[in-house]
């Protein structure tokens, strides 16, 4: 699954970068005259500079709002939330967790009790059986 939004997230990346080189192409490549409709508004570009350095500098800043802000955005609307839940049920399931140590502590300390009893007798057992002599 990691695999399948590496490649998702760099074919969106390659997909902004490819709307930004086409959108300073088209800038520049259709001489001083340009008319620019948006939203029912006519935008004319003519021979100055401050008009192709508007439009050029337009296209930079929605480059960087779709290559950065974006992404951040999403990144934090869904996967902090995300996060902070798992945080809440981590605390809840380590307070469930202590309180059954400490309900079970006396069960617990008698099984541990009786793991050393009788880890400590089989291998007393062991230890005189290999050095018990059979007779030949």
């Amino acid at each position: 699954m990691k695999t399948l939004f590496k490649i998702l997230f760099i074919g969106s990346a390659l997909m902004v970068l490819l709307a930004m080189i086409g959108g300073f192409a088209l800038l520049n490549h259709h001489g001083p005259d340009m008319h620019i409709v948006l939203d029912d508004g006519e935008f004319f570009l003519g021979n100055g500079l401050g008009d192709w350095l508007g439009a050029s500098l337009g296209l930079f800043i929605a480059g960087i709002v779709c290559l950065f802000v974006v992404p951040l955005v999403l990144l934090l609307g869904v996967a902090l939330p995300l996060l902070i839940v798992g945080g809440v049920v981590a605390v809840i399931l380590a307070a469930l967790l202590g309180a059954g140590a400490v309900l079970g502590s006396p069960l617990i300390l008698l099984g541990l009790l009786l793991f050393v009893v009788l880890r400590n007798r089989s291998r007393a057992n062991a230890a005189a059986a290999a050095t018990r002599i059979e007779p030949v």
